[in-house]
């Protein structure tokens, strides 16, 4: 069977860093710091010893034209991954109609939904609880719709539901790899001719105004105990990483000759997706990282890849395990493509990571254009110390997930000149 090709022709973010593509883009460019002191609040119940998190963006959905009894009946991650596909929708030219208080999108409704989210309406799952047992000092109101509020799969239903999108809409978990892993599997659909187009991503929201959640991952030992809250990945000072408390990206995976005859705007193509499994913890990477070797090995094939969008989280273990396989693929510093980990501005937002950073490295392959993960007294190696320009032909985006999930997805700069044939395209 003759593969398809797969082009990204759309790219709705939400991040502490912006609402959309060109926010977020340049905000990580320059390195901007979103890092803030964790509120008062948290510590009345625990004693942290991460004392710096990244808040959830701040957003309303009637801003965007999305009737405001919508945001109501949704948690945060539902009303991100709603913002999110309209942003990619819009971005990736199809046009968007009224249809009472939802919208329609034609040339999509027969299109697939594939996100991915690490947790899902915890906040709302706690406060119903703390109602429901402490009736009389209770501070929140049990919710009359808990359940549909917490179902993991209420982000891409909710997408389906305002869009009029009717083809498969599924919501899928591998911890910090999920949007990675979403993306991965939506590409494959299309590859292999079940979807002309899929919005395929990941949300995550993980606020809760007691810290109940931050304090879950701090309890582990695995976040930054700088003393500015920075995380610096692959620093031999790292510590853990920069706790965030979510974010989303959606894109749009298009097979090529729909794109081109739309005239819709290009980013990367999507040439590879692999997936495997450490098979050793629930919590630690494998420190002998034989699965990530292999991983990156079939990820990079017989290409010349020029950058690496690495996983990246400024755990030491992580970081020891992540530079260990690039070196045993890739060979000595000089040697390898050019590294940045996204997570050290942007901090961790689990399942919308992986997303995130394929949105981030298919703009810079666009723009040529790698952000700096510059850190003092780096691991041996090829981590970009400033931003730079360059040209990117091959690039990949890796994540690695509590449970062992790997996943990699390769990009590959899109030539417009060698594919059009006079017909004129814009890149984005």
């Amino acid at each position: 069977m003759e593969h398809k090709r797969v082009v990204i022709s759309g790219i709705g973010m939400v991040t502490s860093h912006g609402i959309g593509k060109e926010q977020v883009f340049s905000s990580i460019v320059k390195g901007t710091n979103r890092i803030q002191p964790i509120p008062d609040s948290f510590s009345g119940y625990y004693q942290f010893k991460s004392r710096f998190y990244v808040p959830f963006p701040e957003f309303t959905l009637s801003t965007y034209g999305i009737a405001s009894k919508y945001g109501k009946r949704m948690q945060d991650e539902d009303r991100t991954a709603l913002l999110c596909a309209l942003l990619a929708i819009k971005d990736a030219g199809f046009p968007v109609e009224k249809r009472d208080t939802r919208f329609a999108v034609k040339e999509l409704s027969h299109s697939g939904i594939l996100l991915g989210t690490g947790f899902s309406g915890l906040q709302t799952a706690f406060h119903s609880y703390c109602a429901h047992v402490c009736k009389e000092k209770a501070v929140h109101q049990y919710s009359r719709i808990v359940i549909p509020l917490m179902m993991p799969n209420s982000v891409s239903a909710w997408v389906s539901i305002f869009f009029h999108i009717k083809g498969g809409a599924v919501t899928m978990n591998a911890s910090c790899a999920s949007g990675t892993t979403a993306i991965g599997r939506a590409f494959r659909l299309i590859q292999n001719g079940h979807y002309t187009s899929i919005l395929a991503g990941g949300v995550e929201c993980l606020k809760e105004s007691t810290g109940a959640i931050m304090r879950g991952f701090d309890v582990l030992g695995a976040l930054t105990k700088s003393a500015d809250g920075s995380p610096r990945p692959f620093s031999k000072q790292r510590s853990g990483f920069l706790f965030s408390e979510g974010g989303g990206c959606i894109i749009v995976l298009e097979e090529l000759e729909h794109a081109l005859k739309r005239g819709a705007p290009v980013y990367a193509e999507v040439v590879d997706y692999r997936e495997n499994s450490d098979a050793y913890s629930i919590i630690q990477i494998d420190p002998d990282p034989v699965q990530i070797i292999q991983l990156l090995h079939d990820l990079k094939g017989e290409r010349n890849i020029d950058y690496i969008n690495t996983h990246g989280t400024a755990t030491i273990s992580n970081d020891s395990a992540e530079a260990k396989a690039i070196t045993s693929v890739f060979g000595k510093k000089e040697e390898q493509p050019i590294i940045s980990a996204t997570k050290g501005i942007l901090g961790h937002t689990i399942g919308a990571s992986g997303a995130i950073e394929t949105a981030i490295t298919a703009l810079s392959i666009n723009r040529n254009i790698i952000h700096a993960s510059g850190v003092e007294d780096p691991l041996d190696i090829n981590l970009a110390q400033h931003t730079m320009n360059k040209g990117i032909t091959f690039a990949l985006s890796v994540s690695y997930g509590f449970g062992g999930h790997n996943a990699g997805i390769v990009l590959k700069k899109f030539h417009h000149s060698k594919e059009v044939k006079g017909r004129r395209i814009d890149n984005g």
